[in-house]
């Protein structure tokens, strides 16, 4: 199982956020599309993603534990890829079993620093954020991973006060 330390927040200024990620991580980043189907599963969350990416598209199976708090938290998950013919049969087979919570479809501006993903979204029917999700490494601390995305979260100029606790299915549903 892999773990993440990570950090959501709503974004005022889209274009303020995206030149303050260029200039953190040395690059323009990587455009993706990303369509989630969350599905209903009884033992916390489970979503099947969709990525383009260059015109390419990737599935994969994501499972995690993330608690809903504001401010850094960490996330176990485990995660697994398809190609888009067997992933097609697997959201069938979930969407059948376990039976649909919901979609979200996301524009995510990817920029990489060090071990932290920097993601950019602009999400369909809710706005625009920006999550932080810093890789641990196995001897590394929840501490440690706070301490990256506290430095990450102050370099991009994000207010403690505009951190949120919810995933963007959650928001959808309220």
């Amino acid at each position: 199982m892999s773990r993440n330390l990570e950090i959501k927040a709503s974004v005022k200024d889209l274009n303020k956020l995206l030149e303050l990620a260029r200039k953190l991580t040395g690059t323009d980043g990587k455009v993706l599309i990303q369509y989630d189907v969350f599905f209903n599963s009884p033992k916390e969350r489970l979503k099947l993603r969709e990525v383009v990416e260059d015109g390419k598209k990737n599935i994969e199976l994501i499972w995690y534990a993330r608690p809903d708090t504001a401010g850094p938290k960490l996330s176990d998950y485990n995660k697994v890829g398809f190609s888009e013919e067997q992933g097609q049969e697997m959201k069938k087979l979930l969407s059948n079993s376990m039976g649909v919570k919901g979609e979200v479809r996301k524009k995510r501006h990817l920029f990489i620093y060090e071990q932290t993903r920097i993601h950019v979204d602009e999400v369909e029917e809710l706005g625009n954020f920006m999550e932080l999700e810093v890789c641990l490494k196995p001897e590394e601390t929840v501490e440690q991973g706070t301490r990256i995305a506290e430095f990450i979260r102050n370099e991009l100029q994000i207010p403690e006060s505009d951190l949120l606790t919810s995933a963007y299915m959650d928001m959808l549903q309220a």
